[in-house]
């Protein structure tokens, strides 16, 4: 089954960990979309195939299908997760469900003098402007994070701050959103970011990208009364 995957994947993803029961971890770049939408072709996509938008998954042409357990933003990178099975997909999105799924980013922010760990805790509501998702603090469902202070640097005399950031809930745009609440915006953020402190950025970061990554997932699910653990991660990339 892991053949089949990499060969349609898009070439820019690669397979990191799968276990015994296919259950898989990619790694997803910045700007490949983790499913299809309306507006952008089947190329820039995690892999070019049809998308089942009621049941998440993509389907292969023998009928084969590959369900996704989480997604990422567009710009965010890191680890995505899926499986071929539709029973264990049932059961881990449940894990994601009932937030028992240890979730690390690491994220480079503008500099604001914090404590060295803490939880960003906000209400969040989502709106559409033009077509356009917009996340604000209002009366919506309650976003939950713990962070912690990685580093702080200096890039071209800028200061900067590294963040590890681990989501308890799973909302849209919810860690680029709560860390712009806190004057902390994600460099690169096109959306929530401090534009000019993006502009003078590009002249001494590698890429202008969104600098948010998934690095790191673990959880437990439960299969014909065995327990499996899956646990994956990489390296930061910044």
């Amino acid at each position: 089954m892991d053949d089949w995957l990499r060969k349609l994947l898009h070439p820019k993803v690669r397979v990191i960990h799968s276990d015994v029961n296919h259950v898989t971890a990619l790694y997803k770049p910045c700007d490949v979309l983790s499913m299809p939408n309306n507006d952008s072709p089947h190329s820039k996509s995690l892999l070019c195939l049809p998308y089942d938008s009621k049941r998440r998954c993509y389907i292969f042409s023998n009928s084969q299908k590959f369900f996704l357990l989480n997604r990422l933003d567009a710009p965010t990178s890191g680890l995505l997760i899926g499986c071929f099975d539709e029973k264990i997909a049932h059961t881990i999105r449940e894990c994601f469900f009932n937030q028992v799924v240890q979730k690390t980013y690491c994220a480079l922010t503008a500099y604001q003098k914090i404590s060295p760990g803490g939880v960003f805790r906000d209400c969040l509501a989502e709106r559409r402007n033009s077509r356009r998702l917009r996340v604000t603090r209002g009366q919506g469902r309650e976003a939950i994070a713990r962070y912690f202070v990685e580093k702080e640097l200096t890039l071209g005399e800028i200061p900067l701050l590294k963040l590890r950031l681990q989501p308890i809930t799973g909302r849209t745009h919810q860690l680029r959103v709560q860390c712009a609440l806190r004057k902390l915006p994600i460099i690169g953020d096109k959306t929530y970011g401090d534009f000019a402190l993006n502009k003078k950025l590009w002249t001494v970061l590698p890429e202008k990208r969104l600098y948010l990554q998934s690095c790191a997932i673990e959880f437990s699910y439960k299969i014909r009364d065995k327990t499996f653990l899956f646990s994956s991660q990489i390296p930061y990339e910044f």
